[in-house]
């Protein structure tokens, strides 16, 4: 349930971490890790500057600069709920840093930095259900947003950018691009058998 995090310092605020709707003011702390319960938001292990160690911090209420411009909820942060207890978290060296485009649940869009990706393993292959249905499948890119937040969208909604292949208004949009449903097999008894050569080098 468990996975690392490239380290992102993060601010939270005292309000949250207190329970005290009087609180003021943010303490600065270290994302490094993330929880997956199927059928919840993910969570997060930050680090705070006090020495404290907090699980369960939910996605909204990391900020990754301080004092955000606008503040979205939850619900408009991150699409889908976890797919499983089994996370498996990637920083793809490509998209390290690169600049994006992001469309929130309302449609609105706003830009934002990659941070890192979860995906989801089965909990046990008896159980896989959705997670291995190419239409049903999500992963979460993690989006550090100019607002301040972060964002875990799903791939169509993620418009990359950059200055020199890309540019810097991309419209996949404007391309005609459906979602690949096809399970891709290698093995096709219809078309080849086991050995169509007895060439081999052992």
């Amino acid at each position: 349930m468990n996975a690392d995090l490239p380290p992102l310092k993060v601010w939270i605020s005292r309000r949250h971490l207190t329970q005290d709707d009087e609180a003021d003011g943010y303490e600065a702390g270290y994302c490094f890790a993330l929880q997956s319960y199927r059928g919840r938001a993910l969570q997060f292990h930050v680090m705070l500057q006090s020495g404290a160690h907090f699980r369960h911090i939910p996605l909204h209420w990391l900020i990754h600069k301080h004092l955000p411009t606008t503040h979205c909820d939850l619900e408009q942060l991150q699409l889908w709920d976890c797919g499983s207890n089994r996370p498996v978290v990637t920083e793809f060296s490509f998209l390290r840093d690169h600049e994006c485009t992001v469309i929130l649940r309302d449609r609105t869009t706003i830009n934002g930095i990659y941070w890192a990706t979860v995906d989801w393993l089965p909990d046990s292959d008896p159980e896989a259900g959705m997670l291995l249905q190419p239409d049903q499948n999500k992963c979460a890119h993690l989006i550090q947003l100019e607002n301040g937040q972060i964002a875990a969208l799903p791939t169509n909604r993620i418009a990359f950018k950059d200055a020199y292949f890309i540019g810097n208004a991309p419209k996949p949009q404007e391309q005609g691009y459906v979602t690949i449903e096809t399970i891709w097999k290698a093995e096709s008894a219809d078309k080849w058998s086991v050995a169509e050569t007895d060439k081999t080098f052992y």
